[in-house]
């Protein structure tokens, strides 16, 4: 049987919503999930087992999966650590009708981010989806919105969770790791608004993810940021392709006023020093 899947027109509704990965080999309950949450404006994939969302995992962009528990050869949880073994980022959720209590401690010490226990009302699924992919809702009578999802790239912990701190202050949804290499890794199965680098990382630095992120999506934003702008100044973060360039330490409204300009402005390059 092929993988179960759909794909809605491409519309304002749709247009970059979020990519969901429903697993469940009951047939029933996995169409009827992947049907209701595609009404909803997401965009939806099944997969009947662990095995076939691995390799759908492999080939597609998904930014949230949902599986079951009970499931031939190999089980839910073993396939949310299997996830979380190749991608910690990647929000899952998981769903049962089994042993509630027993299963949901499995499961979030295994690292899901969120757990129900079936029958739920579709509102609270996608109240997790919501709250795993930074959705909010813009007021009671509008349609939820998707905040626009920021990677953040620098090997100083302090410094990459203060910065994610202050973009989520901002209504932002920022994604954190830890050199150039973790960033194309999630790049490649993730997709971004904008792309916030420091200079200096060990394994592969700030102007190489850069020139690597311009080859392949020339039009996602990169902002550039350094404690040493005399070694790469400003000009030539440009000349590499940088949408945005700010020399630490920065006050928070210059990012807030860069971010805005280049996501929501017309997308001209400034530089702060």
């Amino acid at each position: 049987m092929p993988t179960d899947q759909i794909t809605l027109k491409s519309d304002t509704r749709t247009k970059g919503a979020p990519r969901i990965l429903v697993v469940d080999d009951e047939e029933r309950i996995r169409l009827l999930l992947v049907d209701t949450l595609s009404a909803l404006g997401y965009i939806c994939l099944g997969a009947k087992s662990a095995g076939e969302a691995l390799s759908l995992l492999a080939t597609e962009k998904i930014d949230l999966v949902i599986t079951d528990v009970r499931m031939p050869n190999v089980n839910g949880l073993s396939l949310l650590k299997n996830i979380k073994n190749q991608n910690p980022l990647l929000p899952v959720l998981i769903i049962t009708g089994y042993n509630f209590a027993h299963t949901k401690d499995q499961a979030m010490e295994s690292g899901a981010d969120g757990f129900l226990a079936k029958p739920f009302r579709i509102g609270k699924i996608e109240e997790l989806i919501q709250k795993s992919l930074g959705i909010k809702s813009a007021c009671a009578e509008e349609r939820p919105y998707r905040l626009k999802k920021i990677l953040v790239v620098d090997d100083d912990d302090e410094l990459r969770n203060m910065l994610q701190e202050v973009l989520s202050s901002l209504d932002y949804f920022p994604i954190g790791v830890g050199d150039g290499e973790q960033a194309l890794k999630q790049l490649e199965i993730q997709d971004f608004d904008l792309v916030i680098s420091d200079i200096r990382m060990p394994n592969m630095d700030g102007m190489t993810l850069l020139k690597n992120i311009k080859q392949t999506s020339p039009e996602l934003p990169v902002v550039i940021i350094t404690a040493f702008p005399t070694s790469c100044p400003s000009q030539k973060a440009m000349q590499e392709g940088a949408d945005g360039y700010l020399a630490k330490p920065f006050r928070i409204e210059r990012i807030d006023e860069l971010m805005h300009d280049l996501l929501f402005g017309e997308g001209e390059a400034h530089s702060v020093t």
